[in-house]
This record gives structure tokens, C-alpha cells and sequence, in this order.
């Protein structure tokens, strides 16, 4: 989405309004900011005016989406809580069209899925930083390295890192939802976290069915699996166990082996 921010002449200012919209940009930095001398057409406008007399004029300025004047730090909440609904419904849409793809379960219930050791699966997510703010809330977990900006340019990043468990946990959601998928069983994991996530990064967890043991009712697979982020960057690895029972899994070479070649070397 492409914002569009102006200014009023900033006569009575009574709000520091770059910094709101630098915080804004921070909070969504998946969208492009400009300003109205770069072009007057834009998803959304933001016009940050300084007082309540908001005398900033909007002539000229064209909205695909919405248009929002802002005289005061409090109406900022408007502008905030509209991306993030929008963010929500992206989200959303992106879901039901997995879902689409993948299939629907049959009416007596989901489908035995037949796998091969070295199958692969793959799942994206950019972090911002409500995804930090709602894991900490969740975990308890509320280090200020994660959440205060103006905190973590004092440390060794210099900026907010990702919770690591929260960047990792995406390779269990690739296993938990695409390989082998519903119904498996996490029973083991080892994590090694090599790089630091920040807000903004799209991180790609890659997993692959290397080895598996048969059983009775059931197979316990061995996976493994890494992160990367947007530079192809192994932000961290993983080698896991996930037990698949037989009623809702089949894999039709168990006793053979692959290997994951971007994950050599981590577990040796």
C-alpha cells in the first residue's frame, strides 16, 4: 500500500508530528511512504496537522482508500488501527487461499496424506513489531530488547530484535500445517539461532522429511529445517521429531534418507 504523508506549515505545533509518523512507519514498514512532491495519488493520505484548527488543505490530494486528518497525537490511533485491520485481512485472505490449495477434508473426515522422505514445504512470514508486542504479552517475555526502540540502539543491533523462539517457531508451523500437516505430533526439537531478526523482516522457514521409523500404529519422522531471511541469510536451524499416526499419514519410503542441503553441517 502506498501512503501518502503531509504536513501543515507547523505555525502552532502542539505534537511532535515527525515522530508520530516515523513510529507509524515503524510499526507498518511493509508499506511505501512518500510525501505529496512525489505524486498526488496514493492508497491512503495522512495529513498530520500541528492543533486542533487542522488548516492543512487536502486539495489535490487523491485516495484510493482513505483520507485521514490528524490534529492531534490521540487521532493517530485512527491511522494505526486502520492498517492493522487491513494487515488482519490480508492475512486472512492469504489463509483461505492456502487453504483452497491444499484441499478440503473429505466429509468423513481430513485426508490420509501420503509423504516421501526428502518432501519439502515452505512458509513466509514478515514480523512486525505487534507480533513482538502480543508474543511478549503472551510469554511474559517483555524484555526491552525486543519492545523499546530507544532501549536496543544502545545494545550490540542497535534496533529491536525478534524474539528468536518467534522467528523459529515458524518452521514448526511449516510441519504443523504443510509437511507433514494436520495431526502430527512435535516430540522433540533443537533449535541453534545463528542471526538476529528485526522488525520488517520476511523470514522463510524451509523443512524437509529426512528420515523415518516405522511403528505399529504410527511413523516418527526426523526433520529438518532452517530460516532465512530476505537476503537468503540462515537466521536459525532446527532438527526435529514428529510423530505421524498411521490413520492420518503414509509414508511410502521409510526406510530410505535425504538430507536438506542449506542445513548441513549444524547437527554433525
Amino acid at each position: 500500500m502506498i501512503i501518502g504523508v503531509k504536513y501543515c506549515g507547523g505555525c502552532n505545533s502542539v505534537y511532535n508530528r515527525g515522530r508520530q509518523v516515523n513510529l507509524l512507519k515503524e510499526k507498518f514498514p511493509e508499506h511505501t511512504y512518500r510525501t505529496a512532491a512525489e505524486g498526488n495519488t496514493c492508497d491512503v493520505w495522512i495529513v498530520a496537522c500541528g492543533c486542533m484548527r487542522a488548516c492543512a488543505s487536502t486539495e489535490g490530494l487523491i485516495a484510493t482508500k482513505r483520507i485521514f486528518v490528524l490534529p492531534t497525537e490521540r487521532s493517530f490511533v485512527q491511522v494505526h488501527t486502520y492498517l492493522r485491520e487491513e494487515r488482519e485481512k490480508e492475512a486472512a485472505e492469504s489463509s483461505v487461499s492456502d487453504l483452497q490449495q491444499d484441499g478440503a477434508a473429505t466429509e468423513n473426515g481430513p485426508e490420509k496424506r501420503t509423504l516421501r522422505v526428502g518432501d519439502t514445504a515452505e512458509y513466509t512470514k514478515t514480523f512486525f513489531k505487534d507480533d513482538v508486542d502480543r508474543f511478549a504479552a503472551l510469554t511474559g517475555d517483555t524484555s526491552r530488547l525486543h519492545t523499546d526502540a530507544e532501549f536496543a540502539k544502545r545494545s550490540v543491533y542497535g534496533r529491536p530484535v525478534v524474539h528468536g523462539v518467534l522467528a523459529a517457531s515458524l518452521i514448526s508451523t511449516a510441519m504443523g500445517t504443510k509437511l507433514p500437516g494436520e495431526g502430527t505430533v512435535l516430540i522433540e526439537e533443537q533449535i541453534r539461532f545463528l542471526k538476529p531478526v528485526f522488525y520488517g523482516d520476511m523470514v522463510t522457514a524451509k523443512i524437509m522429511l529426512s528420515a523415518c521409523r516405522e511403528g505399529k500404529d504410527q511413523y516418527v519422522g526426523t526433520f529438518y529445517g532452517i530460516c532465512v531471511n530476505q537476503n537468503g541469510e540462515v537466521v536459525s536451524a532446527a532438527k526435529c521429531r514428529q510423530l505421524m499416526p498411521k490413520e492420518l499419514f503414509t509414508v511410502e519410503n521409510p526406510q530410505e534418507t535425504a538430507e536438506l542441503p542449506e542445513a548441513a553441517g549444524y547437527w554433525e
